[in-house]
């Protein structure tokens, strides 16, 4: 099967990369990998008719925006996806520019900064009364100071900017139990020109976590599903290592509340998770670009990345489709990984642990039909080992 429309670029990184280079090439649409990475995955898919190197998102100088300029002499009209915070926001700021010569699959700047910084995305939650773990902002390390003695610990201190702190800590947030502790974890960030928010923690296990995946346009959602957090590398505050595709209900409307209220249109991942305390589901973040478990959805019927091009290029609607529920994604390299230590299994039973490779499954990057992914997995296994720590794997 092939589709006649325009090529895609996929600003590439991680799982996320490959799910969106997979799912559009196996619908016949003619893939452009532009990636930063040399160790991409996306671009040794079979289903990239090209890979081409391109400066990191977010450079100092603008360059990877000039370079994805550059490439409308051969590719005009193409579609551009960004798979990443920091490509979103690159494109996002520069989207006029981008416009004049590809269609470009993201919000606008106004519409993305409000889910990029934590910030502005938990004010617009309290405004709707969506559930929320308890969120407070300092100004400066005087205002943390007066702050620690409002929170209960252990609780967090998360970037405003995920995406940045990843790439210059690894892992998602710090876990603090102390005043001091709380102190020293503003001190790093700031020294990294960080802003940084203190948060409730929520209590209970990895399961506990559920995604809320939609497409929209035009202001209403055109597809959308939802599915659980099973494990997480490392446990309770790392990346998802198994999610399992489910009907939740509860988070279903609060997720479209939210989306709308923040006028996002296209592809949107609403994480939450149920807090074990009191049973209520409370939002953690919204993630304007297709998320790491993407290739679930696209494997349990929702083919996310196919529905924007053709609605974007067609202004097709998709067909209603309810996805289908009890597939499991597995991240082959972070299951293995935690699970060989007790900690790393965090109380799971062997059954448990086992469960999902026996279930029906897919893996984040083995595929026999796409088998070189797999190679480049495990040339950066061999290089990155022992990475694995305590913050979490900062890699995707």
């Amino acid at each position: 099967m092939s589709d006649s429309g325009p090529p895609v670029i996929v600003a590439s990184a991680g799982r996320q990369g490959l799910a969106v280079t997979r799912g559009l090439g196996e619908r016949g649409v003619r893939v452009i990998v532009a990636h930063w990475d040399e160790d991409d995955l996306a671009a040794v898919s079979r289903y990239a008719e090209e890979a081409i190197p391109v400066p990191p998102p977010e450079s100092a100088d603008g360059a990877f925006i000039e370079r994805l300029l550059a490439l409308a002499d051969r590719f005009e009209g193409a579609v551009l996806v960004p798979t990443t915070d920091g490509a979103v926001k690159d494109m996002a700021q520069n989207k006029a520019r981008l416009e004049r010569h590809f269609l470009v699959d993201c919000a606008d700047w106004d519409v993305a900064e409000r889910f990029i910084d934590k910030r502005h995305t938990y004010e617009v939650a309290a405004e709707l009364g969506i559930a929320l773990p308890r969120t407070l902002v300092p100004d400066d390390e005087a205002g943390v100071r007066r702050l620690s003695s409002e929170v209960t610990f252990p609780c967090l201190v998360k970037p405003r900017e995920s995406h940045l702190w990843a790439a210059r800590f690894g892992g998602k947030f710090d876990l603090v139990d102390s005043p001091e502790e709380m102190v020293a974890s503003y001190r790093r960030a700031s020294d990294a020109g960080l802003a940084i928010v203190i948060q409730e923690l929520i209590v209970g296990p990895d399961r506990n976590g559920v995604n809320y995946n939609a497409y929209r346009g035009a202001g209403e959602v055109l597809a959308d599903c939802t599915a659980r957090k099973i494990r997480q590398g490392p446990p309770r505050s790392g990346l998802p290592r198994v999610v399992l595709s489910a009907r939740v209900d509860e988070v279903i409307e609060p997720g479209r509340r939210l989306l709308e209220a923040l006028e996002l249109d296209g592809f949107a991942c609403v994480e939450f998770k149920r807090d074990s305390r009191d049973g209520t589901f409370k939002l953690l973040e919204v993630n304007g670009r297709h998320n790491l478990s993407s290739l679930l959805s696209i494997r349990c019927g929702l083919n996310f990345p196919h529905i924007a091009y053709r609605y974007l290029t067609a202004a097709e609607r998709p067909e209603p489709v309810s996805a289908r529920t009890g597939l499991y994604w597995i991240d082959e390299w972070l299951e293995l990984s935690f699970n060989r230590s007790a900690a790393g299994r965090d109380g799971e039973t062997w059954g448990q642990i086992v469960r999902p490779w026996l279930d029906q499954h897919v893996f984040s990057v083995l595929d026999r039909r796409d088998p070189a992914p797999a190679g480049v997995l495990a040339r950066r296994i061999a290089r990155d080992a022992g990475r694995v720590t305590r913050r979490g794997w900062s890699r995707g």
